[in-house]
């Protein structure tokens, strides 16, 4: 069985990745809610009853009676009458009785495991119940096939709670902006600048320039560790923490080696894991790390003048530096806000889950866990996993309830319209800004055919709006802060 909430599809997004990260069980499986009508055969009245244990768990129970399933497994019988190959029969002359003394307990055992799929979806639906997880079957033995008398058969379901989320105006959550001073737009320029600049191979090593090597996992003895990351590797020596270690590096010729704590000898900004090739956890436990460097290459910063003007902006947007320094400051601006805004939302998803609090049934969920995936686990596994299953089945109930009560939903127009915004941007870069509409939606279609493309844009647009009604419903406590400022309250809060 599987069932998938109306609302579920809409609502993931990347931006509450580190609640999700250690989370082995998939949203569309946990969330059951309310099912899809037309995935749903109509049944027949039957006999069903619903008992409540508690606010979070009920047991339904579905009386079955012959007069439910005969008349389909006769119609079944007699088709595999009408078509069975035995010898020592005619097609479609073998005798029933030996056609339902065959095939006939295995046929019912089918038909009533059909009926009851359809029934307790349909029960759900009709009496509007928010299911966790799917129906658990509570196991039968001894089912007497051939009786006459209605057998019962009992289902464990799991509910969600009721929670309120604390959204209005009373709620102060903290809004940071960066200050754009001259110094930011003297850095961006001079990084513009670089990243359009020439790659030259110097003879001698400065501040900015950029290792090139291979880095190699050691013991605390310096020796090589088995199994241990062997990759190339860069960096530029001012990224580098200390004089001493950058005095080191500048020192090296090809075919050096240093070693390096990449925990301690690295500045704050700098991607370390991204560099390594490791996790941050990885990262805490290892000794250190031997350095051999290949090369050394510095960039020669492009002039500012029309040629980068242009290859930066487009041909004549900008013709002065003045105005390339202005355009620039705006560009930042923008890319400031949407990095501000995310770090809002992960402000508001973390006040969130510290300030919701609901009970889940817990019992339910273990014993569904255990056989909910494509190989069953064991007690003990499930305990491991359940810390971070319970929390992000947390946030994904919360994340639900925000999207459903204020209609967040991402519509099939809004990802159309995203993905021809995606396109003409992709192909502008290219050289290629003047698709016609037509060319564009056709592209557009064939993008959002991956469903990995389309769940990447559906978040981002889930995103936007989320933020924007955050910011409408929320008492926002604006704090100004500079970029430096800004990306240690970034790291701090990973």
């Amino acid at each position: 069985m599987s069932t998938i909430s109306l609302h579920i599809v809409d609502i993931l997004k990347v931006i509450m990745v580190r609640y999700f990260a250690s989370y082995f069980l998939p949203l569309r499986t946990f969330l059951g809610g309310k099912i899809i009508e037309n995935q749903i055969a109509k049944r027949n009245k039957m006999n069903i009853s619903k008992r409540q244990i508690d606010d979070l768990n009920v047991v339904v129970t579905i009386q079955v009676t012959p007069e439910d399933y005969a008349d389909k497994v006769k119609e079944i019988l007699e088709d595999y009458r009408r078509n069975a190959k035995i010898p020592g029969f005619r097609p479609g002359k073998v005798p029933a009785g030996m056609v339902k003394r065959q095939y006939g307990k295995a046929v019912t055992i089918d038909e009533v495991n059909k009926l009851l799929q359809n029934s307790i979806f349909e029960y759900i639906q009709e009496e509007k119940l928010d299911i966790l997880g799917n129906p658990l079957p509570v196991q039968k033995e001894d089912i007497d096939w051939d009786s006459t008398e209605p057998i019962d058969f009992e289902f464990e379901l799991g509910l969600t709670p009721s929670f309120e989320l604390p959204i209005n105006k009373k709620t102060k959550v903290a809004y940071h902006t960066i200050k754009l001073d001259s110094k930011a737009i003297d850095n961006e320029v001079e990084g513009v600048a670089r990243r359009y600049g020439k790659m030259s191979e110097p003879e001698s090593t400065e501040l900015e320039d950029i290792l090139y090597g291979i880095l190699e996992q050691v013991d605390a003895d310096g020796n090589t560790v088995e199994g241990g990351f062997n990759k190339e590797a860069r960096f530029a020596v001012k990224e580098l923490k200390t004089k001493k270690k950058q005095g080191e590096a500048m020192k090296m010729a090809k075919g050096d080696v240093i070693d390096i704590n990449p925990s301690k000898d690295f500045v704050a900004d700098f991607n370390v894991t991204g560099a390594l090739g490791v996790s941050a956890d990885d990262l805490k436990n290892m000794e250190g790390v031997k350095f051999t460097l290949s090369n050394v290459y510095r960039i020669e910063p492009a002039e500012l003048n029309q040629e980068l003007f242009d290859k930066v902006f487009g041909e004549g947007v900008v013709t002065s530096e003045e105005e390339f320094r202005a355009k620039l400051e705006e560009e930042m601006g923008k890319a400031y806000g949407q990095e501000t805004d995310n770090f809002f939302l992960n402000t508001v998803s973390d006040m969130l889950m510290d300030k919701v609090e609901f009970d889940l049934p817990v019992a339910f969920l273990k014993k569904w866990m255990r056989t909910a995936g494509e190989t069953p686990i064991t007690e003990e596994e499930v305990e491991a996993q359940w810390d971070n299953t319970a929390k992000g089945l947390k946030w994904q109930l919360i994340e639900n309830k925000l999207v459903k009560d204020n209609h967040l939903h991402v519509h099939k127009e809004e990802l159309e319209d995203y993905a021809a915004g995606y396109v003409r941007q992709q192909m502008a870069q290219f050289g290629q800004a003047n698709l016609d509409d037509e060319q564009v939606k056709n592209i557009a279609q064939s993008v959002i055919q991956d469903q990995e493309q389309a769940q990447g844009m559906s978040d981002r647009i889930l995103n936007d709006k989320m933020i924007a009604f955050f910011k409408e419903n929320l008492k926002l406590d604006e704090k100004a802060v500079s970029y430096d400022e800004f990306v240690k309250l970034v790291n701090e809060q990973k």
